[in-house]
């Protein structure tokens, strides 16, 4: 998954090559990935890194897990689920320019996570919406020209994650990884 320039002489990790127990304690993590993967690695990996930075290449909706099964939620009108989705991050993020980067365009993929959002509010975690343009010895450089050290790199895909999408009136369009990129940013 690693297509970006540069070398990194720290650890590189894909996301299914490992399991997050002690595997991270005290390091300064990179996920780079979409917000749809980041959902489901960054509890586990916060619970145990000094520090986490998630470098998220797309935002995505996120719905809190429900009593329901996933069809249900496959299977719903788009302006039900965007609401549900709209209305999810309006009361997990206060913050405004934390949500308003949080915030997928319309037609964007949508994933189930119950603690996502309050992971990333957590003093240690971070979100970063500038495009990665590089690896550098010492961690990730953005295209705004900061350097952010870090002592391992996760990359992670989205593929098994994105429940459906929504805003392509088709209301039934559960292609799963069938993410148009965001264009909310820094």
């Amino acid at each position: 998954m690693n297509r970006l320039p540069g070398t990194f002489d720290g650890r590189i990790v894909h996301h299914l090559d490992f399991q997050p127990r002690r595997e991270f304690t005290g390091e300064r993590v990179a996920i780079i990935g979409s917000g749809a993967a980041a959902a489901r690695l960054l509890p586990g990996i916060a619970a145990e890194a000094a520090r986490v930075t998630v470098f998220q290449t797309e935002a995505v909706w996120i719905v809190p897990r429900a009593p329901l099964p996933a069809s249900v939620l496959r299977h719903a009108p788009d302006h039900l689920v965007h609401l549900a989705a709209r209305t999810n991050l309006r009361i997990q993020v206060r913050d405004s320019w934390l949500r308003y980067r949080l915030t997928p365009d319309d037609e964007a993929g949508v994933a189930v996570h119950d603690s996502y959002y309050r992971t990333l509010r957590r003093p240690h975690c971070r979100l970063v919406t500038w495009p990665v343009a590089r690896l550098v010895p010492l961690g990730v450089r953005t295209v705004d020209g900061i350097e952010h050290r870090v002592d391992t790199i996760v990359f992670a895909d989205d593929a098994d994650h994105v429940v459906r999408t929504i805003g392509r009136g088709d209301q039934s369009d559960d292609r799963v990884g069938a993410c148009p990129p965001t264009r909310r940013g820094r």
